[in-house]
């Protein structure tokens, strides 16, 4: 390198590069790419005419001229090798013959004809015989169809040349000159020539730039292109980009940073995620695009997934210069905060997907799952790079990487603390609340919980998880001894920071509380306990999460026996009716001395011998049933459809109606008498249908139906023939059977008589009556 040569850090433009300096030549290098701004295609073709139109009016009498990018390059003795600019040095080679040919000024003295190729022989041979063709009249080139055509049949052209994607992007970009520059007569190109090359004030620069002194030009180039296929969308993009901030006034100063970095610094941070094909371009766009959307959202900028980046961008960076200021200053903080980084480390330090302790790193419920095998899933930057607009890509990941930016940013003191409080936050608000239409509160919530390390004024995500986070500080604030076993809570895969089921009074006593956490990490790891869990915690009350249907019956989830996801939902339901029998099933289980099986039976028979001595009359409500017989809490998930008197039940294997589904009555009964399946009709125990339909059992041999209804077990559809009726008559009698209903003693609408042993005792006697 002999840098010192060339008047490097300086502007300059295309002829003087060449007159100003002991350069002779100008190489693309080998290592360089094709030509690009001349391909075909539509997006292409819209920069390239954008990009000519702004080289128009620069050279035109009334233009004001314009400074391009910067480029970048190396001086190899008298050689001039763009490492960086090769596409616009080439235009410019190519508005230079252009202008000079249409100008008619002689090429003979022209140093900036020592423009040249390496990329391939074919190139740079085009490049030596187009400045020294005898140069054409109109009539020609309208005889020849066009510039490109009328070069194609010079005898020099070969035929092959038709297959090097460098001539022919070089031949339509002739062709994109004389379109746009037909128009503009003798005197008017004569004139745009004297603009294009005048010594003191040329009509289109360029800053000129240096390699570090410590990187090689092959490695700088590999970085410095690894956004590039020909024509990138990014170096489209970037070049619109800085146009679009010149144009908003920002100052120059601030421009030229940004330019400079994209190549540079920024580069770096992302060369890790480059691929084999050493490409960073569209790690790079995606990243932009996210700090892009944040703004978009903060500045009220309406966008959705179809607006380009190069609209969304102008929108948030180039327009109201008082809001994109800041905005811009953010982008820029984005990308410094990394560099010189770790970036995995730095996030696996903090962040973690693997359940383990309390202590830091803090679990996440939602790392990036989609994460390639090399990656980790809490690199929140990486997934960002990788997979932003993907549909792996959720809202809360870009809020949690927004409150990772803040916290870089401005340096906020105890940030796991403030991590978890948004993790928590983030968990409880996944049913609704973080949505596209409320990212602009969203994010004004991450602020006001990671830089202000506030609750007050927190609107958009979930107000019982803000309460409740309000109540674990101050049950901290209180006793700080308990944050590993709080922590511990909050961690915990059913809870997920929500511990809305649990006595958070400060005034508790600390040991009370650890030895509640400690049973609920012994409980609810261990999912073999948790049918007979459902049974003790109903046998203590009711602590269902419910909801109202609109014909008489309700919606409860009470938890399942062996999926975890319906106890989450449980958990997160903030139910005050949960918080008394949790505590108090927690508290028998941490006085159980281990034995928590037995603990839990006795629990359930403690509930039911209650139930069975009661005087005058015993009460046996639907809780009773659904404790005393394990058969109707089996569905798989937790959800069920309860009649308001609580003698109507359908039991939900899915999370909707719109599924098969039990009667839990029904169903204990057959369990109970023990007749097996062959006597009962195809389908069973399935239905399907509203939970106000009927649900009866049918008997294969008579086709009598059983259905349970709040004054005992109704029978439908009696047979007509005699020997059956008889044999049906008998069973009635037995049973006290009136109007077709086998009643069961009821004292004020409640039985007092156990309805499943009544009806499995009919059943079996039908079934022995071969019927």
């Amino acid at each position: 390198m002999n840098s010192a040569s060339i008047a490097f850090d300086t502007n300059t433009s295309f002829a003087q590069l060449f007159e100003a300096s002991p350069v002779r030549r100008i190489q693309i290098p080998l290592i360089q790419r094709d030509y690009a701004q001349g391909r075909p295609g539509e997006e292409v073709e819209r920069i390239r005419e954008r990009f000519l139109d702004a080289l128009y009016q620069a050279v035109t009498v009334d233009g004001a001229g314009i400074k391009l990018d910067f480029i970048y390059g190396d001086q190899v003795g008298d050689a001039f090798h763009p490492l960086d600019g090769q596409q616009r040095l080439t235009t410019l080679f190519l508005l230079h013959w252009y202008l000079a040919w249409r100008a008619d000024v002689p090429l003979d003295s022209q140093t900036w004809t020592h423009f040249t190729y390496d990329t391939r022989d074919s190139a740079r041979m085009f490049c030596e015989r187009l400045v020294k063709v005898v140069r054409p009249g109109q009539a020609d080139i309208r005889n020849a169809g066009g510039l490109s055509g009328w070069l194609r049949d010079q005898p020099w052209y070969f035929y092959t040349w038709e297959h090097d994607p460098t001539i022919q992007a070089m031949l339509m970009m002739l062709d994109a000159l004389h379109a746009r520059f037909g128009d503009c007569g003798e005197d008017g190109c004569r004139a745009a020539w004297a603009r294009l090359v005048d010594a003191e004030h040329p009509a289109i620069g360029f800053y000129l730039l240096p390699i570090p002194a410590e990187q090689t030009a092959s490695d700088l180039y590999i970085k410095m292109n690894s956004r590039g296929k020909p024509l990138t969308e990014f170096e489209n993009f970037k070049a619109q980009f800085i146009e679009s901030l010149k144009a908003a006034s920002h100052p120059e100063a601030r421009v030229s940073d940004f330019a400079f970095k994209v190549d540079t610094a920024w580069s770096d941070i992302l060369w890790r995620y480059r691929g084999d094909d050493h490409l960073i371009d569209d790690e790079f766009m995606r990243y932009f695009r996210f700090i892009a959307e944040l703004h978009a959202w903060v500045g009220g900028v309406a966008f959705d997934a179809k607006t380009r980046l190069e609209d969304l961008a102008a929108s948030v960076y180039a327009q109201d210069l008082r809001k994109a200021t800041p905005h811009l200053e953010f982008l820029f903080q984005s990308f410094d905060i990394w560099q010189g980084e770790d970036i995995r480390a730095w996030f696996e330090a903090r962040m973690t997907a693997t359940p383990g302790g309390p202590s830091v790193p803090l679990l996440l419920f939602n790392a990036f799952g989609q994460a390639p095998r090399n990656e980790s899933p809490v690199d929140l930057f990486a997934a960002c790079c990788r997979s932003y607009g993907a549909p792996g890509w959720t809202f809360a990941h870009s809020l949690l990487l927004y409150a990772t930016l803040l916290h870089r940013i401005h340096k906020t003191p105890d940030f796991p603390c403030r991590l978890r409080r948004l993790r928590n936050l983030i968990e409880a608000s996944l049913g609704g609340e973080i949505r596209a239409d409320k990212m602009p509160d969203l994010l004004a919530d991450v602020k006001a919980v990671v830089v202000d390390h506030k609750l007050t004024g927190i609107a958009a995500l979930n107000q019982a998880q803000v309460a409740n986070e309000a109540e674990k500080t101050a049950l901290l604030d209180r006793e700080p001894t308990l944050a590993d076993a709080l922590h511990g809570l909050e961690d915990h895969d059913l809870l997920r920071g929500r511990l809305t089921a649990f006595d958070l009074d400060p005034a508790q006593s600390a040991s009370v509380f650890q030895s509640r956490a400690q049973a609920f990490q012994v409980l609810f790891n261990h999912p073999d306990l948790w049918k007979e869990l459902t049974g003790a915690l109903l046998a203590l009350g009711d602590y269902s999460r419910q909801w109202d249907r609109w014909n008489g019956y309700r919606m409860a989830a009470f938890g399942a026996a062996s999926e975890p996801l319906p106890w989450r939902y449980v958990f997160g339901g903030g139910q005050p009716n949960l918080v008394v029998p949790l505590m108090a099933l927690l508290d028998r289980v941490a006085h159980s001395s281990g034995n928590i099986p037995a603990c839990l039976a006795t629990l359930q028979q403690e509930f039911l011998r209650d139930c069975e001595v009661r005087q005058p009359d015993q009460y046996l409500d639907w809780r009773y049933y659904f404790v005393k017989y394990p058969a109707m809490r089996e569905g798989a998930s937790g959800r069920y459809a309860i009649k308001n008197s609580g003698y109507g039940a359908c039991m939900l294997d899915k999370t909707r109606m719109s599924s098969f589904y039990r009667d839990p009555y029904l169903y204990a009964m057959w369990e109970l008498s023990g007749v097996g399946d062959d006597p009962i009709s195809k389908q069973w125990p399935w239905f399907y249908g509203y939970e106000t339909e009927s649900r009866r059992m049918a008997l294969k041999a008579s086709g009598l139906k059983i259905e349970c209804v709040d004054q005992g077990w109704q029978l439908s559809d009696i047979p007509a023939d005699p020997v059956q009726l008889a044999a049906l008559n008998q069973v009635f009698a037995q049973y006290g059977i009136q109007n077709n209903l086998c009643p069961v003693r009821q004292a004020g609408e409640v039985d007092s008589e156990d309805r499943i042993a009544l009806g499995a005792g009919l059943l079996k006697a039908l079934v022995q009556a071969k019927l």
